[in-house]
């Protein structure tokens, strides 16, 4: 549990920290950062030429397993994640079973303390079985550290009394809401049957929009003055909503995806069902907006929301193909060839919203390298260039549209509370 991490360029947004220093690691947490550390008898790992970060926090992905697990398990998932960079992880909970019910959790917990090579903490549903009716009794589900929010996600709650109500528990329990706000067949179909003389077509108009359920939790968060995080904003509308909210003091942050930051619809029509992801990929001006928005800090977040498929599953043609791309093993990548190398942010906002924002939103350890903090840490290398290759991924899931893309920066290795999981490509767990 003893480490020295030795001439590293050493990034914390939070400490206000660029400079080329040691980092001695004792017990699993941080014990001195400073210029020249000397201490006989402790494993060296050198960082010269790379960048040393607290390590990065992924706050949304799907590990699936359970009865899902031909797409991903714990175990694939949390060495995708430490080959991407990732010491933390945030599981969705639209699990097979869900994860609505305190049996379902606790067998969770069990396959996270068993099979995780990581940090691993989970989201839980807002509503039984997702379906935007009955809530989940959240005082059984609200179990620390592994549940850090609650959402529905894939599905937005639908009817504004039961996520009235959702907000209100949530504030009781001191859970984060983390509303999924893109329509999916399943609110289409119970907005229908809640509204039956609504044709199809008008039905699809009034509920598929982002900006309409963005609007709706805004409001609920503002009401019952309690914290709302949007998931995977992908519109620029969205974006100015959440801007007069915060004029208004609502208390929300939210997130975006890295195939929402560099991908268009245009994209989507070229890749074929390995872009098919929810929300869609969006216009050439959104991905300007929420550009703009990471850049002047409306968006706190970013998270790959890895979403693992079979390729047999994403290989049924665009209509039937499931919605979702893996992202676990690319986002770092994507981020520094895409938004940091170009100049767009810089990496230290990158950083910020990889791991800083992440941890303060949730709540959890992490996002800095201050001394007596867990020594979990990221080492960059920035000038490192590769092609993305899915068939060589530690993940289960193929399903990228990043295939192909030639990626300048990629995580060198990956600390766990004191503990190396990953160096060089190599996974050590």
């Amino acid at each position: 549990m003893a480490l020295l991490i030795k001439g590293g360029r050493v990034i914390d947004p939070l400490l206000d920290l660029d400079d080329y220093l040691d980092i001695l690691i004792e017990q699993g947490r941080i014990s001195q950062i400073a210029l020249h550390i000397e201490k006989e008898g402790v494993p060296l790992l050198e960082a010269q030429g790379k960048v040393v970060v607290p390590g990065l926090i992924d706050m949304h992905c799907h590990l699936r397993d359970f009865n899902e697990a031909h797409k991903e398990t714990i175990a694939t998932g949390t060495r995708a994640a430490a080959l991407g960079g990732f010491t933390s992880v945030v599981c969705e909970p639209n699990t097979d079973p869900p994860m609505d019910n305190a049996k379902t959790l606790q067998r969770w917990i069990r396959l996270a303390k068993k099979e995780g090579c990581i940090n691993l903490y989970t989201k839980v549903c807002i509503t039984q079985g997702r379906r935007g009716e009955q809530l989940t009794h959240l005082k059984a589900l609200v179990r620390k550290p592994w549940v850090v929010a609650a959402t529905d996600d894939g599905n937005p709650v639908v009817r504004d009394e039961v996520m009235e109500r959702a907000f209100a528990r949530a504030r009781e329990h001191e859970l984060l809401l983390t509303p999924h706000c893109e329509e999916s067949g399943a609110t289409i179909k119970a907005f229908q049957q809640a509204n039956p003389l609504i044709p199809l077509p008008d039905a699809i108009a009034l509920y598929k929009r982002e900006p309409h359920y963005v609007a709706r939790d805004l409001m609920l968060a503002e009401k019952a003055n309690w914290r709302v995080h949007i998931s995977h904003v992908s519109m620029a509308e969205s974006l100015d909503l959440i801007r007069q909210a915060r004029a208004r003091w609502v208390p929300v942050t939210c997130e975006v995806t890295p195939h929402h930051l560099t991908l268009t619809e245009k994209d989507a029509m070229r890749c074929g069902p390995d872009a098919k992801v929810n929300p869609p990929l969006r216009h050439k001006e959104d991905v300007e907006a929420l550009r703009q928005g990471l850049k002047d800090g409306t968006i706190d977040v970013i998270a790959s929301d890895h979403a693992p498929h079979t390729p047999a599953e994403k290989a049924r043609g665009w209509a039937e193909a499931p919605m979702g791309a893996i992202g676990l093993e690319t986002t770092l990548g994507v981020v520094l060839t895409a938004l940091v190398h170009p100049g767009i942010i810089t990496l230290s906002q990158a950083i910020e919203r990889l791991s800083a924002n992440p941890a303060r939103i949730l709540g959890i350890p992490g996002g800095s390298l201050e001394k007596g903090k867990p020594a979990d840490i990221t080492i960059i290398d920035l000038d490192k260039k590769w092609v993305v290759d899915p068939s060589s991924f530690a993940s289960q899931g193929r399903n990228t549209p990043f295939a192909g893309w030639r990626l300048q920066g990629k995580a060198y290795a990956t600390i766990v509370r004191g503990e190396v999981v990953m160096k060089a490509g190599e996974l050590l767990v």
